[in-house]
């Protein structure tokens, strides 16, 4: 097997582990291995595309070993949803083989790309984009009856399900020793206006979006990365829709919704989606508040953006307008200069010039750091005393200091002794100077919000 992207540091163990993958997929296959590479597959697992002589190449997904936790997806429960869209009409890659030992599947590998964000012509886009829609409303036609998943049963409402994959959220973000007011205040949200629509929960993707499907000669060949689906709300759908769709914008993303309606005859709920949104960029925020998984640069990038994402979905899905905040002007510090000289070097002298691919995003990732970290030089300080201000003000009390006022926002938060509204001005403040610090980093998506539903609204 080559590229197999094991370091020294992984082992022997980890050898052992892709020869005994490598044997697995000849026998389940028939074939032999001529080539393998790893591609994009997920947070969580590590995927190759094989090629094999005497059959046809492969999708192998596997997922290293873990400690126990609260989180239930897996690469085992995953085989499960492709067992329950067996025979159905959505366009996905078919199972072929479910290791017995290893966390590890065999799927078809689909033909096409996931990089939507690459293609240049809106009409291919939009058509490709409706192709997706489609897909959703098969997968929501799905009959759990018949097709069992994970976690479902008889009898649940959805707002059953939606609870459930909550609680589900809620463990894994309790799992984490240090809190976070902005999550806890999400979560707390959510319990508190959960949905409770008088329809049959659905199978949802979970995670449904550009860079989740695979397109070719300008159409959609393939949804992909079902590890999140779960019986619940088809709304969610459209709310994952429309936060990926902030990393990797549709044309027209209310064409889409209304294309949606059409083909899954059933009309969308506007305040549901914006439910879903608020809980859509909660699990984001969550799984970076978990620091699973992502290199540095992504993190920053990741974290400032779906914190701000937030605080945008709990806004309108409360109608609360959010002030627009000027910019914090700070003078720059004597290090700027220096910090402007390495991130120069990584561009010009490793990630232009380099034919590796992985030095290239080694160089591009370190240079998103050193960019964070050249605003947190410069801003930081007035950014410290601009919270402790907001805390302030939201507490309303003194603060002693940032961390010492954390705390108290906590306490209140947990003890519901602390209004929406002022809440809410407070992470809005934190967020947009977070967006700030992470702009350089950021590059376009700093700017980037949701898609805006509001003609959905003048339409119900």
């Amino acid at each position: 097997m080559r590229d197999a992207g094991v370091s020294d540091a992984a082992g022997s163990a980890a050898l052992t582990v892709e020869r005994d993958l490598a044997a697995w997929v000849e026998a389940e296959t028939g074939g032999t291995i001529a080539d393998w590479h790893q591609i994009s597959g997920g947070n969580r697992a590590r995927s190759w595309a094989v090629k094999l002589n005497g059959a046809a190449s492969v999708y192998l997904r596997y997922q290293a070993p873990r400690l126990p936790s609260a989180e239930p997806y897996t690469v085992w429960r995953e085989a499960e949803i492709y067992r329950a869209l067996n025979g159905s009409d959505v366009v996905a890659p078919r199972l072929l083989g479910v290791h017995d030992r290893h966390q590890a599947i065999i799927t078809e590998l689909k033909p096409g790309r996931a990089d939507f964000r690459s293609l240049r012509d809106d009409r291919e886009k939009q058509a490709i984009a409706f192709d997706f829609v489609a897909a959703l409303a098969a997968i929501h036609r799905i009959d759990l009856a018949q097709s069992p998943i994970p976690g479902f049963r008889p009898g649940m409402s959805m707002s059953d399900c939606v609870r459930a994959e909550l609680d589900v959220w809620a463990a894994m973000y309790s799992e984490v020793a240090q809190p976070d007011p902005l999550t806890e205040f999400a979560l707390d949200w959510l319990y508190g206006n959960l949905p409770d629509p008088d329809e049959r929960p659905v199978l949802v993707h979970g995670d449904a979006g550009p860079g989740n499907f695979l397109f070719d000669g300008g159409r959609m060949t393939g949804l992909i990365d079902w590890e999140l689906a779960h019986a619940g709300d088809p709304m969610e759908d459209l709310a994952w829709f429309s936060m990926r769709s902030v990393m990797e914008p549709v044309p027209d993303f209310i064409a889409c919704v209304r294309q949606y309606e059409k083909l899954a005859r059933r009309s969308v709920d506007l305040q549901r989606i914006l439910y879903h949104r608020v809980f859509v960029s909660a699990r984001v925020v969550i799984i970076r508040h978990r620091n699973v998984t992502g290199l540095p640069g992504n993190s920053i990038v990741s974290r400032a953006l779906n914190r701000r994402l937030l605080v945008d979905a709990l806004a309108e899905a409360m109608q609360t307008d959010l002030p627009k905040l000027p910019p914090l002007n700070v003078e720059e510090t004597a290090q700027g200069e220096f910090y402007d000289g390495v991130i120069q070097s990584l561009r010009d002298d490793v990630a232009d010039v380099s034919m590796d691919a992985s030095v290239r995003s080694a160089a591009k990732n370190n240079a998103k750091v050193i960019k964070y970290l050249r605003e947190v030089d410069r801003l930081g300080p007035m950014v410290e005393t601009n919270e402790r201000a907001a805390l302030q003000t939201a507490l309303g009390e003194p603060v002693e200091n940032v961390a010492i006022g954390r705390a108290q926002l906590l306490a209140k938060l947990r003890g519901k002794d602390i209004p929406f509204g002022a809440a809410l001005s407070y992470f809005h403040n934190i967020v947009t100077r977070d967006n700030q610090m992470a702009a350089l980093a950021s590059g376009g998506l700093a700017s980037r919000h949701l898609p805006d539903l509001s003609k959905l609204r003048s339409a119900t």
